[in-house]
């Protein structure tokens, strides 16, 4: 029968571990007190649910992600739309590791991490620096997000509701801030409709699941609906990671600056809109910024199409100064590839805004 063997899987996974996950009530003081993750052994694995990737994640300073969701017992995703986040089930917990590989003297890595291989895949352990674990978990009442900060051995994860900095140098010898979230920052993000203090995860989307393969080939989409982990529905895939573009373009935006910047979200006023359902006016195609000043780095246009070093969007994507870059908020350094990507995108768009004149 087809997904039979991801349902033995599933269920191996969700009968192996401690106890049963954490599913309401207060937050334990430890992560593996959560029982979602199996933290003691190596590779990192999930206690109760499955391992799944974005094949357009979130730019946090390079950091290696590991995540998990753990269902309730016969509980699965809905689809509300392809380019929308999945509603998940009350009881759901969703976790989010970030690691860097070891460099030498005590520095890491910045390198790009290993691409999922399967739902049951662990994470190596192995010289990695394990430095948090962002967990948001569905009750009654909505969505809690918290963080946890692993101790320096790599064993166990402590509860940070207050949040840290973390300094961390990079094998090239910069040395930046790592920033673990507090409550209020985890809010920040999460909650997409701005006023209403809810929230909701940002990244599971169906196109960009789908957008990502398995080893043995099988769209990872597809894996999860064989499993019943999501309502059997059609999904249209984001293009793979890797790829170039104008697609890839409105991908990574979506992924990194729509739970902002959207109709609802924090930065409603700024009339940028970077949805992957945006018009290309929407994503600010000759749009004068809202606010001048810093930020707009003496631009004139958001996007200046075939001129990014004149383009507000490209300017504050390839900063690190606080007051400028964006987003403001979960990176210190600069993602060379993004911005790249991003450039590359605006020198494609054709026309002018305003002809005879240029940055």
């Amino acid at each position: 029968m087809p997904g039979a063997g991801l349902v033995v899987v599933a269920t191996l996974l969700l009968g192996c571990g401690p106890a049963s996950p954490v599913r309401d009530g207060p937050w334990p003081e430890r992560l593996s007190d959560l029982a979602v993750l199996a933290s003691e052994e190596n590779p990192l694995r999930p206690v109760a649910g499955f391992a799944y990737t974005l094949a357009h994640p979130l730019f946090s300073d390079y950091a290696w992600k590991y995540r998990t969701i753990s269902l309730p017992e016969g509980g699965a995703a809905a689809v509300v739309s392809n380019d929308e986040t999945l509603a998940f089930p009350v009881g759901t917990i969703i976790t989010k590791t970030f690691a860097y590989p070891e460099g030498s003297g005590g520095r890491v890595q910045t390198t790009a991490a290993p691409a999922l291989a399967a739902a049951e895949a662990g994470f190596p352990r192995a010289r990695v620096r394990l430095v948090e674990t962002r967990v948001l978990r569905h009750q009654a009442s909505g969505w809690e997000a918290v963080s946890y900060q692993w101790n320096a051995a790599g064993t166990e994860a402590f509860l940070a509701p207050a949040g840290a900095l973390v300094p961390l140098t990079a094998e090239a010898g910069k040395t930046f801030p790592y920033l673990i979230p507090d409550k209020n920052q985890c809010a920040g993000c999460h909650e997409t409709a701005m006023g209403t203090k809810v929230l909701k995860p940002i990244g599971p989307k169906p196109g960009n699941l789908a957008a990502h393969s398995f080893a043995d080939g099988r769209s990872q989409y597809a894996v999860w609906q064989q499993a019943g982990w999501v309502a059997s529905s059609p999904v249209t895939p984001w293009v793979p990671a890797g790829s170039r573009g104008a697609a890839a373009a409105h991908a990574y935006l979506d992924a990194n600056c729509a739970h902002c910047h959207s109709d609802t979200g924090a930065a409603d006023t700024a009339g940028l809109d970077l949805r992957i359902t945006a018009s290309e006016q929407g994503r600010g195609r000759c749009k004068t910024p809202v606010a001048a000043g810093r930020g707009s780095g003496g631009r004139a246009y958001d996007v200046w199409p075939g001129q990014p070093e004149a383009s507000i969007l490209a300017f504050r994507l390839g900063h690190d100064d606080p007051g400028i870059m964006m987003p403001e908020l979960g990176r210190s350094l600069v993602h060379e590839e993004g911005v790249a990507l991003i450039e590359g995108w605006i020198r494609e768009l054709e026309g002018d805004c305003a002809p005879g004149l240029s940055l």
